[in-house]
């Protein structure tokens, strides 16, 4: 199970939470804890209420039962600085938790994210596998991953761009590619799928693999990211993912991962 935890964290407890968030992430606690709630929470929400607003701030998640802690720096705008990729998503936190319970995928693996956001995703696999990297063509969401990567002491990770209509851009020896919330966008799904079957290519003489998560948001969209697939020669598994909870995304969230692989 994924979750936040707000303190407690030993590298980034000195820097802020974005006030907004925090009082976003207790009502919304509140609302589905069953039971008594401590009044200690609702001093919590008395105390963010009380701050001066703020967009920017630090998220910390843990893992594994609490066995890993990772950090980010997030903004709460839905937009920023010309991007989505600085705020989490909510096929990004299914996939988190989808691979905390199917961690053995990653084991001794080289692992690829595209469209990797602030860096949670590849944070996450980074306790899993022997190497990732994160990727990303905006500037500013490369720096925010980076951070990441930094502040949570991952050494087994690293940050590169990669422009998906230049899709050799980043070294091709990967044994597996993770993407979670790209699909979105009609006009750059022909690339994203070039580039996918492209890392699935690469000759390692290993077989490779890709696991692709999705908020349908709009079905057109999605749809046409399925065509562009089938388009392209690609074989897709759909994975049972109606087992995962979590307070991040609502029973309402239609979520979608997909398992592509190259067909002989």
């Amino acid at each position: 199970m994924l979750y936040d935890k707000t303190i407690g964290h030993p590298t980034i407890s000195k820097y802020p939470m974005a006030s907004s968030y925090v009082q976003k992430f207790i009502k919304s606690w509140i609302n589905q804890v069953e039971g008594e709630v401590l009044e200690e929470v609702y001093d919590s929400l008395s105390v963010a209420l009380s701050q001066p607003s703020s967009q920017i701030g630090y998220k910390i998640y843990t893992f594994d039962g609490g066995a890993h802690y990772l950090a980010t720096r997030e903004t709460v705008a839905m937009c920023s600085k010309g991007t989505t990729g600085l705020q989490t998503w909510q096929a990004c936190l299914a996939m988190c938790q989808w691979a905390t319970e199917n961690c053995h995928i990653f084991q001794n693996k080289k692992v690829l994210e595209l469209g990797c956001g602030v860096g949670l995703l590849g944070g996450v696999i980074s306790h899993m596998c022997d190497q990732v990297t994160l990727t990303d063509h905006h500037q500013s969401v490369l720096r925010a991953a980076q951070h990441t990567l930094d502040i949570n002491n991952i050494n087994n990770g690293n940050v590169s761009p990669l422009d998906w209509t230049r899709i050799g851009d980043v070294e091709d020896e990967v044994d597996v590619v993770v993407a979670a919330d790209v699909v979105f966008d009609r006009t750059i799904l022909p690339h994203l799928v070039k580039t996918i079957k492209n890392k699935l290519g690469s000759p390692t003489g290993r077989d490779k693999v890709a696991y692709v998560c999705s908020t349908i948001r709009n079905k057109d969209t999605y749809n046409t990211f399925i065509e562009e697939i089938n388009d392209q020669g690609l074989a897709i598994d759909n994975l049972d993912v109606s087992g995962l909870k979590s307070v991040y995304f609502s029973g309402t969230d239609v979520i979608r991962l997909i398992k592509l692989r190259l067909t002989i």
